[in-house]
């Protein structure tokens, strides 16, 4: 599996974690092959994929739900257009 890899500056994050997700992630490691930074990477871009796509969708469903009389009102409206 390709690493993640950038010709953008990079910066260094430093966090804790309890013993159990060390030991995960140290074993994840070994098998896949990867760093735990690469692994670190691809799991904190994936949550931010995730919050970004929660944050558009809950931002459709209120632009729909605002719009609601809007779009009930317009399909009422093509009801009536093919019987004139």
């Amino acid at each position: 599996m390709a690493s993640v890899h950038s010709k953008e500056k990079k910066e260094r994050l430093s966090f804790f974690v309890n013993q159990d997700l060390s030991k995960k992630v140290n074993r994840i490691s070994k098998q896949t092959n990867q760093t735990v930074s690469e692994i670190a990477r691809k799991a904190i871009q994936e949550y931010i994929q995730k919050i970004e796509k929660e944050r558009i969708e809950l931002e459709l469903e209120n632009g729909y739900k605002a719009n609601y009389d809007y779009y009930l009102k317009s399909q009422e409206d093509w009801n009536y257009a093919d019987k004139e």
